[in-house]
């Protein structure tokens, strides 16, 4: 927790301005009191008490006022002082949670910025080691609780201490007696709060694990809300849900049943220090009858500052029953916040002699980390440009991690991934990624419109390049009937529209950068024979000079590929054309004969050389 007080430092004179306003606000708190007894000593015994008189008025810093030797004037005298504390008491309360509200509120403002920013730092593997649903937790739950502990603890850390020095300073100087009293209630206050917070310290983990569940369960049932209606298992989902919620209500319940004994027995603690101060007090003054005055006086002001002690002191118990929870929530923050990326930028980064888009393999291995075998073994390829390279294989055979360590998402176990002669590791991340033109597996499209994600990669992108892009990516069929054109919005993860749909306009997003480099990761899958032929076809005209690299599970996708790399179990079994393949690589042939027969092969050699023409 003390790791992320940094974030205050931006906001440092308003945590001073707070400081002082809460020093303020105790200090007239706690002189209410002693106003209290002088009224006490004067309405006892009105007819001495001018000496008094002068002393009390001095103690509020009021030298200026004489007795005026009536005591109601003087009682209204003191009142209206009491009074005056009492406003500047409220003023003080109200401009300092306000404050501490706009220092509770930055704080979360710029943690989140730090959380988010770093999240969309981390690499794939760190990614997956979080959790989607654990990231989402920790950049809002637990930076709320983290929140709140900032807001709350602030002021109770500057009101307890301030309070309690002073109540003793008070209570000291009218009884010693009566502070040892006080004292002695202070630590069994300190052994309640121990035993709860070393029974609840755990609980507190637990609750914020349970919420990461609860979260993963809500946003997986959201996400595939369609395939379990298609599947009838909404009940299943409910009552898996269900059970996420109920883990996290009796965590929440066993919790709070735990810190609310806390409560009572402060109470109780309270009530015998209450009854113990009057006890004493009445004692006293049942045996000095003749100082009865002063200390009936002394016995109301140490009960009303004996008062002021315990509730200082649990106030400072609520905050200890919030900072366990605080502290669990900043330990997983900064998790995230000290995680370390393995793919870091050189310190020297290397810019080639000449950016034209050439990508070498050389003996590249490749394993996960914590997995027991290598995902790739010996992979060696060119990717040259002007020229299109196919990957191909079998499910699981490693095509999509080959194209992953291009634009560094991992980076290799053994060998290296050349860019242009250099290799990918001693460039910086953001000039390498610039080069390339990316379009994932699964189209991704972000809330806005078609302008703002086709302008994903290339902010300054005219209508005209956007046009030309959608053109080439065979979007304008669908896009140019939109009533607001480029402005059409696009929803959450693009749902207003089809799968092909969002295929073409992330295609397109990756075109309109005209990079050295394209990578089409299994890109076409969504679409119809005659749409990726045509596609195709408008590709080799847009993307003549650049390196075009395509992962397909699709013969007919790549088989006028100018290379064609095969995959088996993350080895390479074959290199070439179609033709080659066909002839010297029996994976290849098991494909193809999986997927079309002679005739369709046939047919698509002749449709794909029509179209090529």
């Amino acid at each position: 927790m003390l790791k992320l007080l940094r974030y205050l430092k931006p906001i440092w004179w308003e945590v001073l301005i707070s400081v002082l306003l809460m020093g303020l606000q105790a200090f007239f708190a706690l002189a209410i009191p002693n106003f209290m007894g002088n009224i006490t000593t004067i309405m006892e015994n009105p007819t001495n008490y001018s000496s008094l008189m002068k002393g009390l008025i001095s103690f509020a810093g009021f030298y200026f006022i004489p007795p005026t030797g009536n005591h109601l004037t003087d009682t209204w005298i003191i009142g209206g002082i009491m009074l005056a504390f009492a406003f500047l008491f409220v003023l003080c309360a109200f401009a300092s949670s306000v404050i501490n509200s706009f220092i509770g509120a930055t704080y979360a403002r710029n943690l989140r910025h730090d959380v988010f920013q770093k999240t969309v730092s981390l690499s794939v593997s760190e990614y997956y080691k979080f959790g989607t649903a654990s990231l989402i937790t920790r950049t809002t739950n637990d930076i709320e609780q983290t929140q709140n502990v900032i807001t709350f603890g602030l002021r109770i850390m500057i009101m307890s201490p301030v309070s309690f020095i002073i109540a003793i300073v008070m209570i000291m100087t009218r009884d010693a007696t009566l502070g040892l009293i006080v004292a002695c209630t202070i630590p069994f206050i300190i052994v309640t709060a121990v035993v709860l917070l070393a029974i609840a310290n755990p609980l507190f983990k637990r609750i914020q694990t349970a919420i990461d569940k609860l979260t993963s369960v809500l946003r997986e049932s959201l996400k595939g809300v369609r395939v379990i209606r298609a599947f009838n298992q909404e009940d299943k989902e409910y009552d898996r849900f269900n059970q996420a919620n109920t883990d996290v209500t009796q965590i929440s319940i066993k919790t709070a049943r735990t810190m609310s004994f806390g409560s009572p027995i402060i109470s109780i603690i309270f009530d015998f220090t209450y009854l113990a101060v009057f006890y004493y007090g009445f004692t006293k003054i049942s045996g000095m009858p003749s100082t009865a005055t002063i200390d009936f006086t002394n016995v109301i002001v140490g009960a009303e500052y004996a008062m002021q002690i315990i509730q200082s002191f649990l106030m400072f118990m609520f905050l200890l029953i919030s900072v366990p929870r605080g502290q669990a929530c900043a330990k997983r923050i900064n998790e995230v916040l000290n995680s370390n990326n393995p793919i870091k930028d050189p310190l020297d980064p290397v810019t080639p002699e000449k950016n034209t888009g050439l990508v070498e393999f050389k003996d590249v291995s490749f394993a996960f980390p914590g997995a027991p075998a290598a995902t790739l073994s010996h992979i060696s390829f060119e990717a040259r440009p002007g020229k299109t390279t196919a990957i191909i294989g079998s499910t699981g055979s490693g095509k999509s991690t080959i194209v992953n360590l291009i634009p560094r998402f991992y980076d290799v176990t053994e060998g290296s991934v050349l860019v242009d002669g250099v290799d990918a590791r001693n460039y910086k991340t953001d000039d390498l990624r610039a080069r390339l033109g990316y379009v994932p597996q699964t189209a991704q499209l972000f809330s806005g419109t078609i302008r703002e994600n086709i302008a994903f990669g290339k902010e300054d992108a005219t209508d005209e390049e956007i046009n030309q892009a959608l053109e080439v990516a065979q979007a304008a069929e669908f896009t140019s009937t939109l009533e607001k054109g480029l402005a059409a919005p696009v929803e959450q993860d693009g749902k207003n529209f089809s799968g092909g749909q969002k295929q073409r306009l992330s295609i397109a997003r990756a075109l309109v950068k005209k990079p050295e480099i394209y990578i089409f990761d299994d890109s076409f899958s969504a679409l119809d024979f005659k749409t990726d032929l045509k596609l195709r076809k408008a590709l080799r005209g847009y993307t003549s000079k650049s390196t075009i690299i395509i992962v397909a599970q699709r013969v007919s996708t790549i088989i006028d590929a100018d290379d064609i790399v095969v995959l088996d179990e993350g080895k390479k079994v074959g290199e070439g054309t179609h033709e080659e393949l066909l002839k010297t690589c029996d994976v290849y042939r098991e494909i193809v004969s999986s997927q079309m027969d002679k005739d369709e092969i046939a047919k698509t050699m002749a449709l794909s050389s029509e179209e090529g023409r």
